[in-house]
């Protein structure tokens, strides 16, 4: 008969103890706010690149030297309306570099094939918005047979801006 009267003690004091611990317990909260700030970021895959004019049929200027497949461009925007423009920094260029953006993803246009210069910024894929994308880069270079031998060295800039 000893064992039921200590299972009822024990019982009740963990019930006591129980109710103690609740009439004790407390609780707080906090307000957490999420922002998300304009996010305009652009970047070139694929490293620098060179192309070589060396070959030309008799009697017709040099063949062009095209690439499509070293270089892309990506982006993100959280920002509605932006396009992306192209431009270089070489002041006067000896032979011709063109670029155009092709197999545009996440939104956005491809401009007709843009001729560098440094005539200021020239529009590359327009409609840009909320968005991570990306398109291919063509490069394009041409020569004359009046133009000679030489080189020309490009630095390219992407922005990625108010549309």
């Amino acid at each position: 008969m000893k064992k039921p009267i200590v299972g009822v003690v024990l019982l009740g004091g963990a019930l006591v103890l129980g109710l103690i611990g609740l009439a004790m317990a407390q609780t707080d909260n906090h307000t957490v706010t999420v922002q998300v700030l304009a996010i305009n970021e652009a970047a070139i895959t694929g490293g620098d690149l060179t192309l070589t004019i060396n070959t030309a049929t008799a009697g017709q200027e040099p063949d062009d030297a095209v690439d499509n497949t070293t270089c892309d461009l990506a982006w993100t925007t959280n920002e509605a309306t932006k396009k992306i423009t192209v431009e270089t920094n070489l002041a006067a260029p000896t032979f011709t570099l063109k670029v155009l953006a092709q197999n545009v993803t996440g939104g956005g246009a491809a401009a007709p094939e843009v001729t560098l210069s440094t005539t200021g910024a020239n529009d590359f894929v327009t409609g840009v918005g909320q968005t991570a994308g990306g398109c291919d880069l063509q490069y394009t270079a041409s020569a004359t047979a009046a133009q000679g031998t030489g080189s020309d060295v490009h630095t390219v800039t992407y922005t990625l801006t108010a549309g």
